[in-house]
Order: structure tokens, then sequence, then C-alpha cells
């Protein structure tokens, strides 16, 4: 690549902004992109509301990780979002990336593409599942559109854990409350990732030359139980409740069964034959951090 110019669709979010600065640490020159005009000293931004023509003049690469929380009852209305936010916005930065100098796409996509598939490991070479988040995370994927020559990487992201990641703020307040418990029977594979390790894997796939899906979970898997289990020794709370998987349906509907229920035993394989090294490859190293102070 030219100059170190990359753009940043999500710079404003929880994971978007601790990239920012990591990136900034590293050389790169941020371009963040929001619906509207911000004033930063380290980052340069630029309107953009997904539907207008993006402007990528001056950059190299374009880090898109935008996309509609999907932790919430799933609405008519709140799917429609979902795919604004991920498919159609991603088609129309793709229009704009064959118009432009960019030579590295990282776009934004989710461990969801796997569906339920109880004890299988999923290395990213796994086919997609067919439930309506694996299919919702396919048609993100398709709708990347660019010139064979831009080397494109699909950020496959598990559940983000870190101080002030949105996962951790909304766990934590549950557990804090002596509520927190395994979900269903607890036997689910749950596909997780440290903060820290989310945005150096981000970084490390800018930076060395790798195309295609990516995983973005950390090396052990856990399932529910033991995750609960890690988390209320990590806060010092008891954690005897379970939540039943019948009240879970009732409550939060095709987001339960999708994405609190189901099993995905996701495995990175990409970045363990490029040699990245986790920091926190472990649920109890992870909560240590977490916790700590």
């Amino acid at each position: 690549m030219k100059e170190k110019a990359v753009g940043v669709i999500g710079a404003s979010g929880q994971i978007g902004g601790h990239l920012s600065r990591v990136l900034i640490a590293r050389g790169w020159r941020v371009v963040g992109f929001s619906r509207s005009v911000r004033e930063d000293g380290d980052v340069v931004w630029r309107k953009w509301d997904g539907k207008e023509e993006i402007d990528l003049e001056g950059l190299s690469a374009v880090i898109n990780l935008s996309g509609e929380a999907i932790d919430q009852r799933w609405t008519i209305k709140r799917k429609a979002l979902f795919r604004k936010s991920r498919v159609d916005l991603t088609a129309n930065l793709s229009r704009a990336i064959m118009n432009s100098d960019v030579e590295v796409l990282l776009n934004a996509s989710a461990t969801g593409i796997y569906g339920d598939r109880g004890d299988e490991g999923l290395p990213e070479r796994a086919s997609a599942g067919r439930s309506y988040l694996a299919e919702l995370c396919r048609d993100w994927e398709d709708a990347v559109e660019v010139p064979e020559n831009v080397r494109t990487v699909f950020l496959r992201t598990g559940v983000v854990l870190g101080k002030d990641s949105r996962a951790w703020e909304k766990m934590s307040k549950i557990f804090k409350w002596g509520i927190g418990g395994k979900l269903g029977s607890g036997r689910q594979w749950m596909p997780w990732i440290h903060l820290y390790d989310e945005v150096e894997g981000i970084v490390f796939c800018l930076e060395n030359e790798i195309e295609g899906p990516v995983n973005l979970v950390a090396p052990e898997s856990v399932r529910n139980a033991q995750f609960t289990k890690a988390v209320g020794k990590a806060i010092k709370r008891v954690t005897p409740f379970a939540a039943p998987a019948f009240g879970l349906k009732l409550l939060l509907g095709d987001f339960a069964k999708e994405g609190l229920l189901a099993s995905a035993r996701v495995v990175p394989q990409v970045l363990l034959d490029a040699g990245y090294e986790f920091k926190y490859p472990t649920i109890e190293k992870a909560m240590s951090e977490i916790v700590a102070n």
C-alpha cells in the first residue's frame, strides 16, 4: 500500500474507538465516518449517512464495522434496520470502492453465520448455517463486490468482552444484581473474544497478507455454563439461577433462539495459522483483566 491512510466506518463506536487509537499509535492516518461532523484532534472525520456516495479520497484501506446492534428483540422494524445497516450499507460502500484507490477492505461479519451447530468445530472453511442470522451474515458478506486486486477480509466476530464493551456492560449488571446464571441447558458453545484481541486481530489482518473469512474469537472454546461460572467467580457473585430456554424465547423471541441458545464452537484457525498470539486466550485470563481495579 502507498500512504498508511485508513477509513474506519463505525469509528465512533466502542470497538471502532479503540481501534482508531491503536491504528494512530501504529502510524496510520485514520479517517472516521459519521452521520454528523465531529471534532477530534487525532481522527479526521468525514460525514456519511450510509446512503449517499462515500468520500474515499486518499484512503488505501477501509475497515467497515457498521451494523445495528443485534442483541435485542427482533421485530420486523429492527430486522429491516439490521439489513439496511449491514447489507445495504456494504453494497453502497463496495460501489464506491470500485472507483477509488482503496487496496484493502476489512468488512465486519459475525460468527452467527455458522448457525446452531452443536459440538461441531467451526474453522473459517466451515459452511454457513440456515437460520435467519446465518442468512443475514451470508448476505452481508455477499454484498462485498470489489475489484479482484482489493484484498478483502471478512471479520467474523464473536461476543466482545472488555471493561466498556456493550456485552459486558449488560452482562455485568445482571451478575452484580445476583441473578446471573446459565442460559438454557448451559451446554451451548459461546464464541467470545477480549476487546484487546478483537482490535489487535483487526490490525493484524490489516497489516498482513490475510484474505477471506477470519474468525475473531478466542482460541479457548467455552460452554455457556463454564462462561457463567468464570464470570461469577471473577466478580465474586454466586450464579445459582438458570434462565429456562422457554422463558428466554418468550422474552426475547428469535434473538434468544439464535443468539443466546445456539451453539457454535468457532475456531480462529486463520489467525492461529498466521502466527497471531492472543493476549487473552482463556476466559479466566480475560475476566481477570476485565474486573481488575
